[in-house]
């Protein structure tokens, strides 16, 4: 969850009560003052129809998210133990954090805001602590994720030494580490606290750079040195590929070399949308701190800001949905794993019979009949394999046989017992 975008009631009327001591009548009519406001202002039916719309459709999307994050983390363990690459493990890492996001944070989000008995203070308080680790763990992961590529490409005689698999782990440690530390101070020591049950995130006056230091060594200079260093790699991969059309082929003979280029094009992609979905909220959040104050805004500004507000935190919402898509769509490893899997997850759950109406019969009857066919002609030639090779074994060590007609059927004798026979007819 995160800070809610616009001054509520309740933050506007607590502002006032820290910042001045006056009488019980003028705190009234100042209350009042702010519920006029915020009918005039506020109150927009519009408004209300989109955000009740769009809260539902990312329940759903969350929901959806969930599963393809919890597949992103089984193919990166999967692809991590295979090839020992460190990329799976920080896009491991950063997977793990969009899940907490997905799975926990904005499903939780969306259901206190529509629902008044969720609206607890306990509740709210460990939804604003996880998100907040979320959001830190997934921004930094992003930052490793491109310095790996960065290494590699660069100096790609000390990768090996640089980026091993025992220290990668031990940077993902450390952002987990790094994340829940900060926050935790912040928490234990009431830097931020929920004021009211409506899940409003207030700090205190004296206090609010902690909010400013988390925004920017956690979301904005990740995310932006993210997007420098991505954009670079760009580049560098476009210049070698012009020049390997024109002619030099050294660039690209090396197959490792070869897939890790593949994969800086995932690693655009997924910077380039952190940057769009991430940054844009955080910038106008910091600008609205310091740039001008929300109390001097005529009405149809804060309106406007409130639309821009609510569109931005919405755009922020969609980042961990959107990640575990952009990996399993673009980034060639993830796409093949995931098919595989999806593919033989009904193998062994279609039914044996399955009712079709009379005359009608679909490509996948005829696809199975065609199997079951061959499954037939393989045991058969199968037993007939292990036939001749008893027959071989047998003529190997005893005398052939032949088949003799008897009245109760077909019967064996050896080729003695035959020849036996006739010499005794030609006494």
């Amino acid at each position: 969850m995160e800070e809610i975008p616009f001054e509520t009631i309740d933050a506007v009327a607590s502002t006032f009560l820290e910042g001045t001591t006056t009488t019980v009548s003028s705190i009234t009519s100042t209350t009042a003052d702010v519920y006029a406001e915020y009918e005039e202002c506020y109150n927009d039916p519009m408004f209300t129809i989109f955000t009740y719309t769009v809260d539902d459709m990312l329940l759903a999307a969350s929901m959806a998210a969930t599963v393809f994050n919890v597949m992103v983390i089984f193919c990166a363990i999967k692809l991590f133990k295979r090839s020992g690459d460190t990329m799976h493990l920080f896009i491991l890492n950063m997977t793990v954090g969009d899940l907490v996001l997905t799975i926990f944070c904005h499903p939780n989000e969306l259901l206190i805001r529509k629902h008044d008995f969720l609206q607890q203070k306990h509740l709210c308080a460990v939804v604003h602590y996880f998100n907040w680790i979320g959001l830190a763990v997934s921004g930094l992961s992003l930052t490793l994720l491109n310095v790996d590529k960065l290494i590699y490409f660069r100096w790609p005689l000390n990768y090996d030494r640089s980026m091993s698999k025992r220290r990668a782990a031990m940077f993902c440690l450390a952002i987990w580490a790094v994340s829940i530390g900060f926050v935790s101070y912040c928490w234990l020591f009431n830097i931020v606290y929920i004021f009211h049950q409506d899940c409003s995130l207030q700090m205190s006056p004296s206090k609010k750079f902690y909010y400013e230091i988390f925004t920017m060594l956690f979301c904005v200079l990740p995310v932006t040195s993210s997007l420098i260093v991505s954009i670079y790699l760009f580049n560098l991969t476009r210049s070698k590929r012009n020049a390997t059309n024109a002619g030099d082929t050294s660039a690209f003979k090396n197959k490792k070399v070869l897939s890790q280029v593949k994969s800086l094009a995932f690693i655009f992609a997924t910077t380039t949308w952190t940057s769009c979905s991430l940054l844009p909220y955080r910038i106008v959040n910091l600008a609205r701190i310091h740039l001008f104050t929300w109390s001097e805004l005529s009405c149809e500004g804060k309106q406007r800001m409130n639309w821009i507000a609510w569109v931005l935190v919405y755009l922020l919402t969609l980042n961990p949905i959107i990640n575990p898509l952009i990996t399993s769509l673009i980034y060639a490893p993830y796409r093949l794993t995931i098919k595989k899997f999806l593919v033989n997850i009904p193998v062994g759950n279609r039914p044996l019979y399955s009712y079709q109406p009379d005359g009608l019969q679909s490509d996948s009857s005829f696809a199975s009949v065609r199997r079951n066919r061959n499954r037939r002609s393989s045991c058969t030639e199968l037993a007939s394999l292990r036939q001749s090779t008893e027959v071989v074994r047998i003529s190997m060590s005893e005398p052939p046989v032949t088949p003799m007609k008897s009245d109760d059927g077909f019967s064996f004798e050896s080729q003695s017992s035959s020849d036996k026979k006739l010499q005794a007819g030609s006494k």
